[in-house]
């Protein structure tokens, strides 16, 4: 088995160097290097669409119908600025926040030259060969003109004093040129270059999928972290486990009942870990009657070793429930990480 894999993938990956008819630069490696890119643009042209570039829109309590992101947490409020620096830097300013506030900016390329947890002071953006001014701020310099600003605010039974606090997020600039161009590629170079992705999702390592300058992270592992899960962050801030199926190697389908459990010892004191589940349809919340979409170290009860049992069922019912319903899988995720945490769980089938 593991020889026919191999093989399998040798054979995908000979697919990047292989070019498709007449068509310029349309081969599945220059696909598959662009795709970020594409993803980006994508989210980015859609939020313009309602609204404005360098000011902050934010999610409240993501639930199902939210397509703003693919992979979303649900117990988070997001904080959304696309924008452009194209004409001079921008400056993010922030509140105080006594429970888990990250800040992270990302490029067009899906790098992500900073995350900053709980900031005490304003953040500057900007490209390298721009002035910074007068000031004590916290310097972010980008590879691209245009970009995002992710705010995320842990909400634990305390909505209403985040809402207020998200008011004072603000941007100052930000409002250049958002035009942004997106190489297409033939159908058939599409396929193949997905082909190639999935293999490597497969074996992926979510530490190895995001990095903070290009060249950090293959080109390969980008774009299958992006696909898995876009907007995802480097593991010094956060880390990623994924949940695809089952200790027989089965897929995670929404009519069977799986017990998993999430090891001790994933996070420092500061930090808290969290499991989400999503349709493999779309990668987005399970609509269900219970309104639960995952299990977090607020709102899970720990075993006694520290670790935790979550149940997945089509109900929600059974010991830390995660209603399921329909073909899912899961990301597994650790804020402020301990250095030593294995990423990883055990889901077995009842």
């Amino acid at each position: 088995m593991r020889m026919q894999r191999a093989y399998f993938m040798m054979c995908l990956v000979s697919l990047l160097y292989m070019p498709v008819n007449a068509v310029a630069l349309d081969t599945v490696e220059e696909y598959i290097r662009e795709y970020p890119n594409q993803e980006q643009v994508k989210i980015m042209n859609t939020w313009l669409e309602e609204n404005e570039k360098g000011t902050f829109y934010f999610s409240g309590l993501v639930d199902p119908s939210d397509s703003t992101v693919v992979t979303p947490q649900a117990t988070v409020d997001y904080g959304y600025s696309w924008f452009s620096v194209s004409d001079g830097p921008a400056i993010v300013r922030t509140p105080k926040y006594d429970r888990f506030f990250s800040v992270s900016i990302f490029d067009m390329r899906h790098n992500i030259p900073a995350v900053i947890v709980n900031p005490d002071k304003p953040i500057l953006i900007r490209r390298p060969d721009q002035s910074v001014p007068e000031g004590d701020f916290t310097v972010v310099n980008l590879e691209t003109d245009q970009g995002v600003v992710l705010t995320r605010m842990v909400v634990v039974d305390n909505l209403e004093e985040v809402r207020k606090l998200s008011k004072s997020i603000v941007m100052e600039g930000g409002k250049g040129d958002m035009s942004r161009d997106v190489q297409r590629f033939s159908k058939d170079t599409e396929t193949k270059a997905h082909a190639v992705m999935d293999t490597v999702i497969a074996g992926l390592n979510p530490d190895q999928a995001f990095g903070k300058v290009s060249g950090d992270v293959s080109f390969l592992n980008l774009a299958a972290g992006v696909k898995i899960g876009q907007l995802g962050t480097p593991a010094d801030t956060v880390r990623y486990g994924t949940i695809l199926s089952d200790s027989n190697g089965d897929p995670l389908n929404g009519k069977d009942t799986y017990i998993v459990t999430v090891p001790a010892g994933l996070v420092e004191e500061t930090g808290y870990y969290s499991v989400t589940l999503y349709g493999t349809d779309n990668k987005l919340l399970i609509p269900n009657e219970k309104g639960v979409y995952d299990r977090t170290t607020f709102s899970s009860s720990p075993n006694s070793d520290g670790s935790y049992t979550l149940t997945l069922s089509p109900t929600g019912e059974g010991k830390n429930g995660i209603p399921t319903g329909k073909d899912f899988y899961g990301i597994l995720r650790a804020y402020v990480p301990d250095p030593g945490a294995v990423m990883s769980v055990t889901v077995e089938k009842q």
